[in-house]
């Protein structure tokens, strides 16, 4: 027990007298006591990167780059080199150059190809990815900032392509859809999600996907005076969640969304016999008061399309200028319906 607190004591001596702080000197505990460590020397490889690892570690940024390009020059096909490349790269991270940082990452990975240092590169890569995305700015000749969310979107798309079927692929990918999906871009996100399902449809990360995207859909729908395909499309979603996943169907309330959808599209089908009424096109208007009454019946769109179908003396849905319309049904073969409403940021 003395002997170990001996041991200890000398230990707490020995890192008191250490020399002050900003000097080389370092020591390592070597055979039972401090000894001083050899300085690193320039002139090997393992020299170098020992130079370059201490430069870093000492927050010398500037000067580990400098290293690290000389040794690439000296020693282009060293394994000691790729590491180079790969501190080159954090120290430029360390002092927010995100885009120059990225530049030594990749051109790491094209100096080595399969090398060891492969993965760690293809990490920063997706830390710089994330930082750019959130707001960080890319310097544009080293000094002039501008903004780098498409920047982050290709680094992450890339990522993605070099990483295909594992697991820092679908992060990638999911990563760009949940940043659309934070901006309000729903198309965007829309288009994402389904991506990210098709090419992962049993990953754990799925059930996340599946929500997302039905709540893009429906969010990218911009009203009545628009196309219905996007609750149209929420509607299969979020049917096929409430079949598939019912704890989770529960969780998010999709009986609710289901009928809040419902009732929009009743307006939307209510909307077409109004903007017909308004145009003079008594029979047509009828048509989709008419289906509104039917198919509706229980909201107040189906309320109201009653009382216009009233006002209209009965309106008939069949005769005179009704043609065949959407989907088979007889009515008019077109309505106000023909803008696009996925785009945008409505919700």
């Amino acid at each position: 027990m003395r002997t170990m607190w001996r041991s200890l004591m000398a230990m707490v001596m020995a890192a008191l007298a250490l020399p002050a702080l900003g000097q080389e000197t370092e020591l390592i505990w070597k055979d039972g006591k401090w000894v001083e460590m050899a300085k690193p020397a320039e002139g090997t490889p393992e020299g170098e990167a020992a130079i370059l690892r201490q430069h870093l570690d000492r927050g010398r940024y500037a000067e580990a780059v400098k290293v690290a390009k000389r040794m690439i020059k000296r020693y282009p096909g060293h394994p000691l080199t790729e590491e180079a490349y790969g501190l080159a790269g954090d120290a430029e991270l360390r002092r927010g150059r995100y885009w120059q940082a990225y530049r030594w990452y990749e051109r790491q990975i094209a100096a080595f190809p399969g090398g060891r240092q492969l993965e760690r590169a293809l990490e920063r890569e997706m830390e710089i990815a994330k930082a750019f995305l959130a707001g960080k700015k890319r310097l544009l000749g080293g000094f002039m900032p501008i903004g780098a969310e498409k920047t982050g979107i290709e680094i992450l798309d890339r990522i993605a392509q070099r990483s295909i079927g594992s697991e820092r692929a679908e992060v990638a990918l999911l990563t760009i859809a949940d940043h659309y999906f934070d901006q309000r871009e729903w198309e965007a996100a829309c288009d994402h999600y389904q991506n990210f399902l098709a090419l992962f449809p049993k990953s754990p990360r799925a059930a996340h996907a599946e929500v997302r995207a039905a709540e893009s859909f429906h969010r990218a729908y911009r009203g009545p005076l628009w196309d219905e395909t996007p609750l149209v499309e929420a509607q299969q979603r979020y049917l096929a969640l409430r079949r598939n996943r019912p704890a989770k169907s529960a969780e998010l309330k999709v009986d609710q969304l289901l009928e809040e959808l419902r009732a929009e599209r009743a307006a939307k089908q209510y909307e077409i016999g109004q903007f017909y009424l308004r145009t003079g096109s008594k029979d047509a208007a009828a048509f989709y008061f008419a289906l509104v009454k039917k198919d509706y019946g229980d909201t107040r769109w189906g309320k109201r399309a009653g009382e216009a179908l009233q006002r209209l003396g009965g309106g008939s849905a069949t005769s005179g200028g009704a043609k065949v319309g959407p989907a088979g049904k007889r009515g008019p073969a077109a309505g106000p319906a023909g803008k696009a409403g996925a785009k945008g940021k409505s919700k």
